[in-house]
């Protein structure tokens, strides 16, 4: 590959990314806002690091999205770049809807411009499923719910038109629930180990039926493993193609957190809540298609995603 730009590099999912590509020994810039540096250490740490540069940009400012693409001339942008969160939307719509659309717009436009045009790769969610019944498949009608899922999808349309107007490929990856080392806080494996590390309950999410609760299931995906389907898509992925990026089994919640009470070697209390009506009960992939076309399948099972976890938030977080 030429020269590749991870935008949103300094988050979660896009600062494995740049580490896994500088690995490969691709040239990379790891382009991040500058309020958001939690894991730049990281990659700046890397052996790789001569192959790396930074950039600091506001990605809904077409001006500045359009002076690093002419200054870098990529061949690849993987765009990460957003406000994540499906269920912090909902109090926030406008940073949401705004800043999502805004920012993957100045994007393909400044990649439209450009001479030749580069790939785009857009990570969407597989939120915007909504409530169709799982497993859920590329080839299903989108039913987003929620300021975050929407904007997700008005991204996907928005690679389509690029792509069918402007001839701008621009794959579509859609992650399913990836975890790992580094992750949010709002993720569930970091809010039970660290609501464990200090000794508070646990709140598992579900539904009651029939007065019997039935914790949530969902595609918990390792981020190594979904970092490999990303370059994949880049690699292999044509046209606007949809690809679903997940390990394609449910596990359920109460699973991952009698697993992570196993692993830090502390039990504590576990509370039952209700989802918001919003929210499936059960959600995961069928990863056939990107199996058959991208060659790629996840290798991580949940027991290790676990444990690895388990082994890094020991020596990540400071109990309080």
């Amino acid at each position: 590959m030429g020269l590749i730009i991870v935008t949103g590099a300094f988050g979660f999912i896009g600062s494995h990314l740049v580490e896994r590509l500088l690995d490969m020994g691709e040239e990379v810039v790891a382009a991040g806002v500058a309020f958001s540096e939690d894991n730049l250490p990281y990659i700046l740490r890397h052996r790789n690091a001569s192959k790396l540069r930074v950039s600091y940009v506001d990605f809904t400012s077409f001006q500045q999205v359009k002076a690093l693409l002419d200054t870098t001339r990529p061949e690849t942008v993987y765009h990460l770049a957003a406000v994540a969160s499906h269920r912090l939307s909902r109090k926030d719509p406008f940073l949401y809807l705004g800043n999502n659309y805004n920012s993957l717009l100045a994007v393909l436009e400044a990649a439209r411009l450009l001479e030749p045009s580069p790939k785009v790769v857009y990570t969407s969610s597989s939120s915007v499923y909504g409530d169709n019944a799982p497993p859920l498949s590329e080839e299903m009608n989108p039913r987003p719910k929620g300021p975050y899922a929407l904007s997700k999808y008005l991204g996907e349309q928005l690679c389509r038109l690029y792509y069918e107007e402007y001839r701008v490929e621009c794959p579509i990856i859609r992650y399913f629930n990836v975890v790992g080392e580094r992750c949010r806080e709002n993720i569930v494996f970091r809010v039970f180990a660290e609501r464990i590390l200090r000794g508070e309950p646990i709140e598992v999410y579900g539904r009651f039926e029939n007065g019997v609760f039935r914790p949530a299931e969902r595609d918990f995906t390792y981020v190594s493993d979904a970092v490999e389907g990303t370059i994949l898509v880049g690699v292999r992925g044509a046209g606007c193609e949809v690809f679903n990026i997940g390990a394609g089994k449910p596990v359920s919640v109460l699973r991952i957190a009698e697993l992570m009470m196993e692993r830090l070697g502390r039990r504590i209390d576990v509370r039952f809540k209700e989802l918001q009506p919003h929210e499936s009960l059960v959600s995961y992939s069928s990863n056939a298609k990107a199996r058959e076309k991208l060659g790629w399948a996840p290798k991580t099972n949940v027991e290790e995603m676990v444990d690895r976890f388990a082994r890094w938030v020991t020596g990540a977080v400071t109990v309080r």
